[in-house]
């Protein structure tokens, strides 16, 4: 495996093996601490320039998610139950997914008469986007004290390092008022489309998060419902915090790792430790989705450059406001860290640093037709040794948008035939298990070889048109392979062949 990583700084066929390898003991449940370490000592060994290449080709399709986005926290103890749901109402028009501190939740709905999981329907009521669940433990919605629910961030207006809470608050849990609504525990997991854990009781840091036991039951409950799962670590030490983390998340099964660095990142070389966390987790993630939930500006970046995927934010008094994004002394309650965010990722992007798309609507849109075309069957089922689609897809499955979209074509209604099929991702391996022969062409030379290579080595007769998409139309019929109408239209018109046909 060593040898494996240090090849896939420069080459992406390296990164596929690596990536089946990984997935394939993730899958039989055979991924060891060993593993976790022979992974962190050989990303270790690498410059932090290598680091970056390493984490950018795993972000690359088929090894891991090739989009990068924003997850947003609209709500906060702080606000009326009418700035939350406005809160929530923007960030769905924005088209970025919404991450509900339930805690919040519950001390709104307290505020207002209402019990916690009335004010969570009230949000999907509203939104189309998929919601995601935090601080949430084996009684629902998790309670806090108000010097924690009205938390100034101390630690991260400080900065570095720290190994508690400097005022010595945290974990403090009003258990009691928990167990009010402790009936609502799985209807809470049913109506969300992801659940976070927490593993960080596992690193030492038992008063930042709930007992890793109670974890494995949200985390259990999550999987009974078919729900993806986010697994919270912190990189702490660099070293034995982060392969002690990993080892806790992937023994809770989890989909998404979220790293959290700024003040629970207290290596030496911080923006080091941060990337190598960001590239270790794109090598062993299963869902091949990386996300942080605490980053300074500089780690964001390095972040980015290194293969990271998601980058949680928040609206003014929401706590994920200021923990991405802001610096040492400017890190406080109250910024508007959605801006801050969005504005670092385009810059990154517009710079050449990072080799990912920026999520908008028209892409969830797309995901979630893709979802009904293959009618729900992606991550974690598996084509070839890799996933057919990734944690973004399952969250997407489970969220509003997907119930109420129609697609014109199911996958039911391509025949068993020589197909052609323009466009080499998730929605042509799935074309291409069920046809008799499949001729696939893609503009990017790099997704059709890697395609063709999947689906050949699991026996599928797959042929590369070398990104000539005339010759997918030499097929009995073709198809256009993506769910983005005006890219579809764009290739549509380009062909002006009467054998094509789109899938929307």
């Amino acid at each position: 495996m060593r040898d494996l990583i240090k090849e896939a700084v420069n080459s992406l066929d390296s990164a596929l093996d690596l990536r089946k390898l990984i997935i394939k003991k993730l899958n039989e449940r055979k991924l060891k601490e060993s593993d976790i370490i022979e992974v962190v000592d050989a990303v270790d060994n690498l410059s932090l320039e290598e680091i970056q290449k390493l984490g950018s080709n795993l972000r690359t399709f088929p090894m891991g998610c090739d989009l990068v986005e924003i997850a947003v926290g609209p709500c906060s103890s702080s606000l009326t139950l009418t700035q939350f749901i406005e809160n929530c109402m923007l960030t769905d028009y924005m088209g970025f997914p919404i991450h509900i501190c339930s805690y919040a939740v519950a001390d709104i709905a307290e505020r207002e008469g209402l019990k916690p999981i009335e004010v969570l329907k009230m949000v999907l009521n509203e939104v189309d986007v998929p919601i995601d669940i935090d601080h949430f433990g084996m009684y629902g919605a998790m309670r806090f004290p108000k010097e924690i629910t009205h938390c100034y961030g101390d630690c991260y207006f400080k900065g570095p390092p720290f190994k508690g809470c400097p005022r010595d608050r945290i974990h403090k849990r009003l258990i009691e008022k928990e167990k009010e609504h402790a009936d609502e525990f799985e209807d809470w997991i049913k109506l969300a489309s992801t659940v976070c854990v927490n593993v960080v009781e596992e690193q030492g840091g038992e008063e930042h998060a709930a007992p890793l036991e109670e974890m494995k039951i949200v985390a259990e409950t999550a999987k009974k419902y078919g729900k993806g799962l986010e697994g919270i670590f912190h990189i702490g030490d660099g070293y034995d915090d982060l392969i002690s983390g990993i080892k806790a998340c992937i023994d809770l099964d989890v989909d998404v790792f979220v790293v959290e660095g700024a003040p629970f990142n207290r290596a030496k070389d911080r923006l080091k430790a941060f990337a190598k966390s960001i590239a270790v987790s794109r090598i062993l993630v299963k869902g091949g989705v990386v996300a942080t939930n605490g980053a300074y500006e500089d780690e964001c970046r390095v972040g980015l450059r290194s293969g990271l995927n998601t980058i949680l934010t928040g609206f003014p008094l929401n706590h994920h406001g200021y923990m991405c994004g802001y610096s040492p002394k400017t890190a406080k309650r109250g910024n508007f860290g959605l801006r801050r965010v969005m504005r670092i990722i385009k810059e990154e992007i517009r710079a050449g640093n990072v080799n990912a798309s920026f999520v908008d609507k028209d892409i969830i849109k797309a995901i979630a037709l893709g979802n009904r075309f293959l009618k729900g069957n992606i991550y974690p089922y598996s084509i070839g040794g890799f996933y057919l689609g990734d944690a973004h897809w399952a969250s997407i499955k489970e969220s509003n948008l997907c119930r109420k979209l129609k697609v014109n074509k199911t996958i039911d209604d391509i025949s068993a035939e020589k197909v052609g099929l323009i466009g080499g991702r998730y929605i042509s391996w799935a074309i291409a298990e069920k046809a008799e022969e499949v001729y696939i062409s893609d503009a990017d030379s790099w997704v059709e070889k890697a395609t063709i290579k999947i689906l050949n080595e699991a026996g599928i007769n797959a042929y590369p048109c070398n990104g000539d998409d005339k010759k997918a139309l030499e097929a009995d019929k073709a198809y256009i392979t993506t769910f983005i109408p005006n890219i579809a239209l764009k290739i549509l018109n380009k062909l002006r062949d009467g054998r094509v046909e789109l899938l929307i």
